[in-house]
Protein backbone atom coordinates (compact mmCIF):
# COMPACT_ATOMS: atom_id res chain seq x y z
CA UNK A 1 0.00 0.00 0.00
CA UNK A 2 1.37 3.34 -1.29
CA UNK A 3 0.97 5.10 2.41
CA UNK A 4 2.60 8.60 1.43
CA UNK A 5 3.27 11.05 -1.81
CA UNK A 6 6.48 12.97 -1.32
CA UNK A 7 6.23 16.88 -1.44
CA UNK A 8 9.10 18.44 -3.73
CA UNK A 9 10.60 20.49 -0.52
CA UNK A 10 11.59 16.95 0.90
CA UNK A 11 14.57 16.57 -1.57
CA UNK A 12 17.41 18.57 -1.69
CA UNK A 13 17.86 21.20 -4.26
CA UNK A 14 20.85 19.64 -6.26
CA UNK A 15 18.06 16.30 -6.67
CA UNK A 16 15.63 18.57 -7.99
CA UNK A 17 18.17 20.47 -10.44
CA UNK A 18 18.72 17.01 -12.16
CA UNK A 19 15.64 15.82 -11.74
CA UNK A 20 13.62 18.99 -13.46
CA UNK A 21 16.48 19.18 -15.82
CA UNK A 22 15.44 15.36 -17.49
CA UNK A 23 11.47 16.83 -17.31
CA UNK A 24 12.11 19.77 -19.01
CA UNK A 25 14.35 17.57 -22.15
CA UNK A 26 10.71 17.24 -23.94
CA UNK A 27 6.93 18.29 -23.26
CA UNK A 28 6.69 14.31 -23.30
CA UNK A 29 8.72 13.31 -20.30
CA UNK A 30 7.66 11.18 -17.77
CA UNK A 31 9.10 9.91 -14.35
CA UNK A 32 8.27 7.68 -11.43
CA UNK A 33 9.87 7.33 -8.32
CA UNK A 34 9.36 4.60 -5.79
CA UNK A 35 10.89 4.63 -2.00
CA UNK A 36 10.52 2.52 0.34
CA UNK A 37 12.04 3.19 3.80
CA UNK A 38 11.22 1.90 7.61
CA UNK A 39 7.89 -0.20 6.19
CA UNK A 40 6.57 3.18 4.32
CA UNK A 41 6.15 3.61 0.66
CA UNK A 42 6.67 6.70 -1.12
CA UNK A 43 6.42 7.79 -4.48
CA UNK A 44 7.13 10.98 -6.59
CA UNK A 45 6.92 12.19 -10.61
CA UNK A 46 4.84 13.02 -12.78
CA UNK A 47 4.24 9.52 -14.27
CA UNK A 48 2.41 7.85 -11.18
CA UNK A 49 -0.76 7.41 -12.55
CA UNK A 50 -1.65 3.18 -12.72
CA UNK A 51 -2.09 3.20 -16.35
CA UNK A 52 1.52 4.49 -16.98
CA UNK A 53 2.79 1.45 -18.21
CA UNK A 54 7.33 1.11 -18.12
CA UNK A 55 9.50 -1.11 -20.15
CA UNK A 56 11.53 -2.12 -17.03
CA UNK A 57 14.47 -4.07 -19.63
CA UNK A 58 16.86 -5.97 -17.97
CA UNK A 59 15.20 -5.72 -14.60
CA UNK A 60 13.26 -8.44 -16.02
CA UNK A 61 16.12 -10.25 -15.70
CA UNK A 62 15.64 -10.45 -11.99
CA UNK A 63 11.76 -11.73 -12.60
CA UNK A 64 13.07 -14.27 -14.94
CA UNK A 65 15.88 -15.63 -12.11
CA UNK A 66 13.13 -15.90 -9.55
CA UNK A 67 10.76 -18.22 -11.83
CA UNK A 68 13.93 -20.63 -12.46
CA UNK A 69 15.00 -20.67 -8.92
CA UNK A 70 11.39 -21.62 -8.03
CA UNK A 71 11.31 -24.42 -10.64
CA UNK A 72 14.86 -25.66 -9.10
CA UNK A 73 13.04 -26.04 -5.71
CA UNK A 74 10.11 -28.00 -7.42
CA UNK A 75 12.82 -30.22 -9.18
CA UNK A 76 12.34 -29.15 -12.43
CA UNK A 77 15.61 -27.50 -12.83
CA UNK A 78 19.24 -28.29 -11.43
CA UNK A 79 21.16 -25.43 -11.42
CA UNK A 80 24.23 -27.62 -11.87
CA UNK A 81 23.03 -29.33 -15.03
CA UNK A 82 24.66 -28.46 -17.95
CA UNK A 83 22.13 -26.88 -20.66
CA UNK A 84 22.72 -29.83 -23.10
CA UNK A 85 20.91 -31.97 -20.63
CA UNK A 86 17.37 -30.25 -21.46
CA UNK A 87 18.06 -29.09 -25.11
CA UNK A 88 18.76 -30.85 -28.03
CA UNK A 89 22.33 -29.72 -29.13
CA UNK A 90 25.01 -31.45 -30.82
CA UNK A 91 27.94 -32.96 -28.35
CA UNK A 92 29.95 -29.79 -27.51
CA UNK A 93 31.10 -28.41 -24.23
CA UNK A 94 28.00 -26.12 -22.74
CA UNK A 95 27.43 -24.15 -19.65
CA UNK A 96 25.39 -24.26 -16.38
CA UNK A 97 22.11 -23.43 -15.81
CA UNK A 98 23.62 -21.67 -12.57
CA UNK A 99 26.21 -19.84 -15.41
CA UNK A 100 23.92 -18.59 -17.26
CA UNK A 101 22.14 -17.41 -14.38
CA UNK A 102 25.15 -15.32 -12.99
CA UNK A 103 26.21 -14.16 -16.07
CA UNK A 104 29.23 -16.31 -16.27
CA UNK A 105 28.77 -18.51 -19.28
CA UNK A 106 31.04 -17.06 -21.82
CA UNK A 107 28.10 -15.63 -24.12
CA UNK A 108 28.72 -11.91 -23.66
CA UNK A 109 29.68 -11.26 -27.16
CA UNK A 110 27.33 -14.00 -28.61
CA UNK A 111 23.88 -12.74 -30.43
CA UNK A 112 21.38 -15.06 -32.55
CA UNK A 113 21.70 -12.65 -35.06
CA UNK A 114 24.61 -11.18 -37.10
CA UNK A 115 24.68 -7.86 -35.77
CA UNK A 116 27.11 -5.00 -37.64
CA UNK A 117 27.46 -1.28 -37.72
CA UNK A 118 25.35 -0.82 -40.72
CA UNK A 119 22.64 -2.50 -39.02
CA UNK A 120 22.84 -0.98 -36.09
CA UNK A 121 23.29 2.90 -37.49
CA UNK A 122 20.18 1.84 -40.29
CA UNK A 123 17.21 1.09 -37.26
CA UNK A 124 19.32 2.29 -34.24
CA UNK A 125 18.63 0.65 -30.81
CA UNK A 126 16.11 2.68 -29.84
CA UNK A 127 13.92 3.16 -32.71
CA UNK A 128 13.98 -1.13 -32.97
CA UNK A 129 13.85 -4.33 -31.88
CA UNK A 130 17.15 -6.43 -32.68
CA UNK A 131 15.55 -9.25 -31.76
CA UNK A 132 12.07 -8.98 -32.52
CA UNK A 133 11.78 -11.64 -34.96
CA UNK A 134 14.60 -14.21 -32.97
CA UNK A 135 13.23 -17.99 -33.20
CA UNK A 136 14.16 -20.93 -30.70
CA UNK A 137 15.96 -22.66 -33.37
CA UNK A 138 18.16 -18.88 -33.94
CA UNK A 139 18.73 -19.86 -30.05
CA UNK A 140 20.20 -23.24 -30.84
CA UNK A 141 22.12 -22.13 -33.89
CA UNK A 142 24.06 -19.96 -31.93
CA UNK A 143 24.68 -21.79 -29.39
CA UNK A 144 25.85 -24.75 -31.71
CA UNK A 145 28.57 -21.96 -33.04
CA UNK A 146 29.80 -21.53 -29.60
CA UNK A 147 29.68 -25.64 -28.55
CA UNK A 148 33.48 -25.52 -27.96
CA UNK A 149 33.45 -22.16 -25.35
CA UNK A 150 35.22 -22.68 -22.45
CA UNK A 151 34.10 -21.35 -19.83
CA UNK A 152 36.13 -19.86 -17.53
CA UNK A 153 33.74 -18.26 -14.43
CA UNK A 154 34.12 -14.80 -15.45
CA UNK A 155 31.62 -12.16 -15.24
CA UNK A 156 30.55 -11.08 -18.91
CA UNK A 157 26.60 -9.77 -18.83
CA UNK A 158 24.55 -11.58 -21.46
CA UNK A 159 21.23 -10.70 -22.58
CA UNK A 160 21.53 -14.02 -24.71
CA UNK A 161 22.41 -16.04 -21.76
CA UNK A 162 18.85 -15.64 -20.14
CA UNK A 163 17.20 -16.20 -23.83
CA UNK A 164 18.78 -19.46 -23.42
CA UNK A 165 17.02 -20.15 -19.92
CA UNK A 166 13.52 -19.57 -21.50
CA UNK A 167 14.40 -22.03 -23.80
CA UNK A 168 14.86 -24.15 -21.03
CA UNK A 169 12.21 -23.47 -19.20
CA UNK A 170 9.94 -23.63 -22.05
CA UNK A 171 11.57 -27.38 -21.80
CA UNK A 172 10.35 -28.33 -18.53
CA UNK A 173 7.30 -26.76 -17.96
CA UNK A 174 6.13 -27.39 -21.63
CA UNK A 175 4.31 -23.97 -21.78
CA UNK A 176 4.87 -21.18 -24.00
CA UNK A 177 7.27 -18.25 -22.65
CA UNK A 178 4.47 -15.64 -22.16
CA UNK A 179 1.88 -17.69 -20.39
CA UNK A 180 4.35 -19.12 -17.89
CA UNK A 181 6.02 -15.87 -16.72
CA UNK A 182 2.50 -13.85 -16.22
CA UNK A 183 1.08 -16.73 -14.48
CA UNK A 184 4.44 -16.38 -12.27
CA UNK A 185 4.25 -12.53 -11.84
CA UNK A 186 0.35 -12.53 -11.14
CA UNK A 187 0.05 -15.60 -8.85
CA UNK A 188 3.59 -15.98 -6.90
CA UNK A 189 4.75 -12.19 -7.05
CA UNK A 190 0.98 -10.63 -7.07
CA UNK A 191 1.63 -7.88 -8.76
CA UNK A 192 -1.03 -7.60 -10.76
CA UNK A 193 -0.20 -4.40 -13.34
CA UNK A 194 2.95 -5.94 -14.17
CA UNK A 195 3.07 -8.08 -17.62
CA UNK A 196 4.52 -8.38 -21.05
CA UNK A 197 5.05 -6.12 -23.27
CA UNK A 198 2.02 -4.07 -25.06
CA UNK A 199 3.59 -2.80 -27.90
CA UNK A 200 0.73 -0.01 -28.57
CA UNK A 201 -1.69 2.26 -27.52
CA UNK A 202 -0.36 3.11 -23.62
CA UNK A 203 1.69 5.68 -21.90
CA UNK A 204 3.97 7.15 -21.66
CA UNK A 205 5.43 7.62 -24.90
CA UNK A 206 8.59 6.29 -26.02
CA UNK A 207 10.14 9.32 -26.71
CA UNK A 208 13.92 10.28 -28.71
CA UNK A 209 14.75 14.12 -28.91
CA UNK A 210 11.71 15.68 -28.35
CA UNK A 211 10.18 13.29 -30.80
CA UNK A 212 7.42 10.28 -30.29
CA UNK A 213 8.70 7.40 -31.90
CA UNK A 214 8.01 3.40 -31.87
CA UNK A 215 8.06 1.34 -28.70
CA UNK A 216 9.97 -2.15 -29.19
CA UNK A 217 7.61 -4.30 -30.85
CA UNK A 218 8.10 -8.04 -29.75
CA UNK A 219 6.29 -11.54 -30.26
CA UNK A 220 4.57 -13.55 -27.00
CA UNK A 221 7.05 -16.27 -28.03
CA UNK A 222 9.74 -14.39 -28.51
CA UNK A 223 12.81 -16.12 -26.00
CA UNK A 224 14.01 -12.09 -25.14
CA UNK A 225 10.89 -11.60 -23.59
CA UNK A 226 12.83 -13.29 -20.45
CA UNK A 227 15.70 -10.47 -20.74
CA UNK A 228 13.96 -7.73 -21.23
CA UNK A 229 10.17 -8.02 -22.30
CA UNK A 230 8.61 -6.88 -19.15
CA UNK A 231 6.07 -3.64 -18.37
CA UNK A 232 4.94 -2.39 -15.14
CA UNK A 233 4.36 0.94 -13.39
CA UNK A 234 6.20 2.48 -10.69
CA UNK A 235 3.06 0.82 -8.18
CA UNK A 236 4.13 -2.86 -8.51
CA UNK A 237 7.95 -2.21 -9.35
CA UNK A 238 7.69 -0.60 -5.49
CA UNK A 239 5.29 -4.02 -4.34
CA UNK A 240 8.96 -5.64 -6.28
CA UNK A 241 11.30 -3.49 -4.06
CA UNK A 242 9.61 -4.63 -0.76
CA UNK A 243 9.42 -8.28 -1.70
CA UNK A 244 13.07 -8.10 -2.09
CA UNK A 245 13.83 -7.10 1.33
CA UNK A 246 10.71 -8.56 3.10
CA UNK A 247 9.64 -11.91 1.64
CA UNK A 248 10.93 -15.18 3.05
CA UNK A 249 10.35 -17.26 -0.13
CA UNK A 250 13.11 -19.58 -0.34
CA UNK A 251 13.27 -18.76 -4.61
CA UNK A 252 12.76 -14.99 -3.62
CA UNK A 253 16.56 -15.58 -1.22
CA UNK A 254 18.41 -17.67 -2.98
CA UNK A 255 18.75 -15.11 -6.01
CA UNK A 256 20.39 -12.50 -3.60
CA UNK A 257 23.33 -15.00 -2.55
CA UNK A 258 26.68 -13.76 -3.90
CA UNK A 259 28.08 -16.46 -6.44
CA UNK A 260 31.66 -16.22 -5.24
CA UNK A 261 33.36 -18.42 -7.18
CA UNK A 262 32.83 -15.94 -10.52
CA UNK A 263 35.52 -13.21 -11.01
CA UNK A 264 34.01 -9.81 -11.48
CA UNK A 265 35.92 -6.15 -12.13
CA UNK A 266 35.56 -2.70 -10.18
CA UNK A 267 34.27 -4.34 -6.86
CA UNK A 268 30.92 -5.60 -8.50
CA UNK A 269 29.32 -9.42 -7.54
CA UNK A 270 27.23 -11.36 -9.35
CA UNK A 271 24.17 -13.20 -7.87
CA UNK A 272 21.43 -14.90 -9.29
CA UNK A 273 19.75 -11.96 -11.67
CA UNK A 274 20.51 -9.37 -9.28
CA UNK A 275 23.88 -7.19 -8.96
CA UNK A 276 25.63 -6.04 -5.67
CA UNK A 277 29.16 -4.63 -4.46
CA UNK A 278 31.64 -6.49 -2.64
CA UNK A 279 31.07 -6.47 0.86
CA UNK A 280 28.45 -4.36 0.71
CA UNK A 281 24.12 -5.35 1.49
CA UNK A 282 23.63 -3.30 -1.71
CA UNK A 283 21.32 -5.05 -4.51
CA UNK A 284 21.06 -3.60 -7.89
CA UNK A 285 19.56 -3.75 -11.20
CA UNK A 286 19.55 -1.01 -14.58
CA UNK A 287 17.00 -1.71 -17.40
CA UNK A 288 16.76 -0.47 -21.00
CA UNK A 289 14.62 -0.88 -23.83
CA UNK A 290 14.21 1.28 -26.62
CA UNK A 291 14.26 5.13 -24.93
CA UNK A 292 12.85 3.80 -21.71
CA UNK A 293 15.34 3.71 -18.77
CA UNK A 294 14.85 1.86 -15.15
CA UNK A 295 16.72 1.50 -12.15
CA UNK A 296 16.23 -0.35 -8.70
CA UNK A 297 18.88 0.07 -5.94
CA UNK A 298 17.92 -2.48 -2.59
CA UNK A 299 19.37 -2.63 0.91
CA UNK A 300 17.96 -5.68 2.75
CA UNK A 301 19.98 -4.59 5.79
CA UNK A 302 18.73 -1.25 6.08
CA UNK A 303 15.29 -2.29 4.93
CA UNK A 304 15.12 0.43 2.35
CA UNK A 305 15.48 1.12 -1.31
CA UNK A 306 15.02 3.36 -4.67
CA UNK A 307 12.93 2.41 -7.65
CA UNK A 308 12.69 5.05 -10.93
CA UNK A 309 11.44 4.26 -14.08
CA UNK A 310 11.46 6.72 -17.24
CA UNK A 311 10.27 7.00 -20.79
CA UNK A 312 13.79 8.65 -22.25
CA UNK A 313 17.22 8.09 -21.96
CA UNK A 314 17.97 11.20 -20.53
CA UNK A 315 21.34 13.00 -20.81
CA UNK A 316 24.50 13.10 -18.65
CA UNK A 317 23.29 13.77 -14.75
CA UNK A 318 19.75 14.46 -15.70
CA UNK A 319 19.15 10.52 -16.45
CA UNK A 320 17.18 7.42 -14.44
CA UNK A 321 20.21 5.57 -13.28
CA UNK A 322 22.04 8.72 -11.54
CA UNK A 323 18.39 9.94 -10.30
CA UNK A 324 18.41 6.50 -8.90
CA UNK A 325 22.27 6.56 -7.10
CA UNK A 326 21.74 10.00 -5.78
CA UNK A 327 18.51 9.25 -4.09
CA UNK A 328 19.60 6.19 -2.59
CA UNK A 329 23.02 8.07 -1.35
CA UNK A 330 20.14 11.01 -0.04
CA UNK A 331 17.98 8.26 1.53
CA UNK A 332 20.97 6.10 3.15
CA UNK A 333 22.71 9.52 4.00
CA UNK A 334 19.76 10.84 5.75
CA UNK A 335 19.23 13.83 3.27
CA UNK A 336 15.57 13.40 2.60
CA UNK A 337 12.59 14.43 4.54
CA UNK A 338 10.67 11.44 4.83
Amino acid sequence: MISKTLERNSFRQKFLDCYDLYLNLSKYQHIAIGIYKEGKCYIFGNGLNDEYMYDIGSISKTVSAHLILKLSLENLINLNDTIDQYLDLKKGNYPTINELLTHSAGYNNLTPVEITIPSLLKHGYSRKNIYEKITDKDIINALQRRSKTKHKRIYGYSDFAYAVLALIVKKVTNQNYSSLLEDFIKKDLELTNTKLILNDNRYPYAVKKRKIIDYWKWSLNNPYLYSGGVISNIQDMLKYLIIQIESDKQYITNAHNVSEDVKCKNHIKICKGWHTYDKSHQLWHVGGVGTFRSSIIINKHLKMGVVVLGNTKGISKANVHYITKMLYSDLKMKRIKL
